[in-house]
């Protein structure tokens, strides 16, 4: 039952809240493994993260998760939303109308489902998607064992240059700063420590004091956070 506070969900709102048919989050292992695209974006505000698994060539989204962590209208709405754009260009999902994914929250069809606040996130999403698709890279396809290779200096990029000379407790302490920006803004109860900084660029963290969807929740947040200081850093929670 939702407290005084708590918006009151529709009943088709509650049953998505309740048993989401898309949630969820994609590896770039897995990506790779389908060569498919790997777009992943989080709303500013916080309320829900999208990944998926694109054809570049044709820019179709082939498979579509979402993870919420706002209130609790983001859960439903992340969810129909995810819904209608899997199988879509991503220009199509990119241009879902806010009230198509509302809609599909109704009881009744005179009947808002949510006040228009609640789906504020929807477009930031949508913009941040169109926004990084350009970027995007194809995987190779993984072999049955992958050994990192530091790609040679005279192919460093200007990230590079600011990352990969630092020494390894520099990186550590400088992804810790991050890991601890997004707890303390999106999880201030948990509490976390870096297991270890592998290939460079995987940052394996040990979160404690959250559940296991809220931890994929973080997960996305925190990548996003250390791409702020390099765009191939990866973060995995345990």
């Amino acid at each position: 039952m939702p407290t005084a506070t708590e918006p009151i969900l529709t009943r088709a709102a509650e049953a998505r809240l309740r048993a989401p048919r898309t949630r969820g989050a994609f590896r770039p292992i897995d990506a790779a493994r389908r060569q498919l695209g790997l777009l992943q974006v989080a709303d500013g505000e916080g309320q829900a993260a999208i990944a998926w698994l694109v054809d570049l060539p044709t820019g179709r989204i082939e498979d579509a998760r979402f993870l919420a962590f706002g209130s609790r209208w983001s859960h439903p709405l992340a969810d129909a939303f995810t819904q209608l754009a899997k199988g879509q260009l991503v220009a199509e999902a990119c241009a879902i109308r806010p009230a198509t994914v509302e809609a599909m929250l109704r009881d009744t069809p005179a009947t808002a489902a949510c006040e228009e606040g609640e789906l504020a996130f929807i477009p930031d999403l949508q913009r941040r998607a169109l926004a990084v698709l350009p970027l995007i890279k194809l995987l190779p396809k993984p072999a049955e064992k992958l050994v990192y290779q530091r790609k040679r200096k005279q192919d460093w990029t200007a990230a590079d240059e600011k990352w990969l000379p630092l020494s390894l407790l520099k990186k550590i302490a400088t992804a810790d700063a991050a890991v601890k920006r997004v707890l303390a803004d999106k999880a201030p109860a948990a509490s976390h420590r870096i297991e270890g900084l592998h290939d460079d660029f995987r940052v394996v963290v040990i979160v404690s004091g959250v559940s296991a969807s809220e931890r994929e929740t973080l997960g996305l947040f925190v990548t996003s956070a250390l791409k702020a200081i390099h765009p191939d850093l990866t973060a995995e929670l345990s």
